[in-house]
């Protein structure tokens, strides 16, 4: 069975609310005054079939539970104020440490919904993202006596934090089941693992089985290496027929990476475009542009089919301390994916999808028995290199690239020379090993070159960054919504309906109803206080707002101001604009909101100009 549960902890108050996401049924347990309802959640959370489902209960709520299991009997002998006072102590330990004596061996299984999302920002903030009603911070500070007429403030406030969670426990829901399948097929508890800690776990397993060492054995070993020279690095095969791309290379060469040193990057012009290397790939510094296809010229995205992985297999490129045991245990991975992919088996797919995709950026971590900075090194620049060599053998031919973004490249493509791209594409997939795959493109907007929307043939819309307009079905931590901030979606839904569906940016921001999607939301750190000023009956007023804060610009309302505490400094979220906060629905009719449409109108209409203005500028 399970339940999602939230914790609060005062000096002289507990509290902790379970909801049945399935029954919806609630249960409460409080310990204030001369009341206790230890023994009942004593009762409660001995049970090793149940499943309790929490955000950040893996380091905290959880501890403070099995506390509780634990010293059961040495806590019922005392009065309910010293209870909760014993758990309170016991809580502020937890948070002003890194506190682990509780977190294992527990009486009940959990799910940690912070840990399967990757998730890097409060439970309220993602409550903005899923357009929660409420945004609400602690209503009254931690260290606070309790009083009795502010018990149902808590209590309010306990059970927004436990609504909040069940609707991530459904945005995650198939996120959920995979980890289940994955924890059923392999025999491995990846119940509340990231999808990076899903990798680790499942290679401990394989490698431990392909070696025949238990993991204790190997999970020490680390290839150190103080320095990198790129001379080292550069495969035998990376050779350029253009001046400009054999300095680069010559550039490269010639670096020597240090340990704790700032990474390698280059920043160069070919063929008329700015490209940058480094850490994160290959990127061209791309401007404001549109393109469509036309009756002579086809736009033809070509993408590395996994490029990292496919470069750690086709170029034998494996840990030194663990040698080709480890390429071949690798290999066998991938094939195996190939053929449950081609199967259907998506469990073994998805799953093994995520440890292919996470291995290689693990060598380049110390903490990981695949340290190997050598290794990461290979995959990262001779990838860069080989696309490289993609573009200029294109440019030597009159292709234009367009765009290129770590592992794939854009290309206008004349109609009549189209066999020859993919005689050259069909060449350099041999030499380099690498598989290619394409799409045509009808039209293709950038702002630059991390924000875009790709219309393919038969009307398939591709969209990254501030074009995507909808929460995907399918997601994985990188690609998850509610790791993003919530920045007034409208602007996104309208730019999406204005390139891809000719609709005029009014229409859509004039006709939205929802509220929501007009919403900013912001959280500050404990050096700064949000403050929001406001005129009433001719006087100034000020009111002091929660760290987390959520608002909309409107044609009235106030001023949100952001104090600097311990220097004079005052930052005005949205400058000349009145804003109306928002932290609580108000239902009403769109109108009553009093939106200040101009702004959204015009913030997407400078995206559109900076797309649309560089656009003509090409022709002129």
């Amino acid at each position: 069975m399970i339940w999602i549960y939230d914790i609060e902890t005062y000096i002289n108050y507990f509290s902790v609310i379970f909801k049945n996401p399935n029954t919806k049924e609630l249960k409460e347990f409080i310990i204030f005054d001369d009341k206790s309802d230890m023994d009942e959640l004593y009762q409660f959370i001995n049970d090793s079939e149940k499943w309790l489902v929490g955000y950040n209960n893996y380091t905290f709520d959880n501890q403070i539970l099995n506390y509780i299991y634990k010293n059961h009997f040495s806590l019922t002998m005392r009065p309910p104020e010293e209870q909760a006072n014993e758990l309170f102590k016991f809580a502020k330990i937890l948070i002003d440490s890194d506190f682990t004596d509780y977190r294992y061996n527990l009486p009940f299984k959990f799910l940690d919904l912070m840990k399967i999302g990757f998730y890097r920002k409060s439970l309220k903030l993602i409550g903005v993202s899923l357009k929660w009603p409420k945004l609400q911070d602690l209503p009254i500070p931690m260290n606070n006596v309790i009083k009795a007429n502010e018990v149902d403030i808590i209590r309010e406030y306990n059970l927004n934090d436990v609504l909040i969670t069940e609707k991530l426990f459904y945005h995650l829901e198939d996120n959920i089941k995979l980890r289940f399948e994955l924890a059923k097929k392999y025999k491995v508890n990846v119940f509340s693992e990231s999808d990076s800690g899903i990798a680790n776990r499942l290679l401990e397993k394989f490698y431990s089985e392909t070696s025949g060492l238990q993991f204790k054995y190997f999970k020490g070993l680390r290839t150190k290496r103080p320095f990198i020279r790129f001379d080292w690095v550069v495969l035998d095969n990376v050779r350029f027929n253009t001046n400009t791309l054999d300095e680069v290379l010559e550039n490269v060469k010639n670096h020597v990476y240090y340990k704790d040193m700032p990474f390698f990057n280059k920043v160069f012009v070919f063929d008329g475009t700015k490209y940058k290397m480094g850490v994160g790939g290959l990127h061209s510094v791309d401007k404001g542009a549109m393109f469509e296809e036309t009756d002579d010229t086809y736009i033809i995205d070509a993408d590395i089919a996994s490029m990292y992985p496919a470069t750690f297999i086709n170029y034998e490129l494996t840990p030194a301390h663990l040698g080709n045991k480890f390429l071949k245990n690798f290999i066998d991975l991938r094939n195996t994916r190939i053929k449950a992919k081609k199967e259907g088996d998506m469990t073994t797919s998805e799953g093994l999808k995520i440890v292919l995709n996470a291995t290689v950026g693990k060598t380049l971590n110390p903490n990981h028995w695949l340290y190997d900075p050598l290794v990461s090194v290979k995959v990262s620049i001779n990838g860069q290199l080989f696309l490289l060599m993609l573009i200029e053998q294109l440019s030597l031919n009159g292709f234009k690239t367009i765009s290129a973004n770590t592992d794939g490249i854009t290309v206008l493509v004349p109609k009549n020379k189209k066999d020859k791209y993919f005689e050259i594409c069909k060449r350099w997939e041999q030499y380099t090993k690498y598989e290619l795959e394409y799409a045509y493109y009808t039209k293709y907007i950038r702002r630059d070159v991390n924000n875009y929307i790709a219309i393919k043939r038969g009307g398939e819309v591709k969209t990254k960054g501030i074009f995507i307009k909808d929460f995907p079905k399918k997601f994985s931590n990188m690609t998850d919504p509610l790791n993003k901030g919530w920045d007034k979606p409208i602007v996104s839904i309208a730019l999406y309906n204005y390139f891809v569906k000719n609709i005029p940016i009014k229409d859509t921001i004039y006709n939205n109803k929802d509220i929501y999607n007009f919403c900013i939301a912001k959280k500050i750190d404990e050096r700064f206080q949000n403050e929001f000023h406001y005129v009433k009956n001719g006087k100034v007023h000020k009111t002091l707002l929660q760290r987390s804060v959520r608002y909309y610009v409107s044609t009235d309302g106030g001023t949100l101001l952001k104090t600097n505490r311990e220097e004079d400094i005052i930052t005005n979220y949205e400058a000349n604009k009145r804003v109306t906060i928002f932290n609580t629905f108000e239902e009403k009719e769109i109108n009553e909101y009093n939106i200040d449409y101009n702004y959204y109108i015009n913030t997407t209409q400078k995206i559109i100009d900076a797309i649309i203005d560089r656009q003509l500028s090409l022709f002129n």
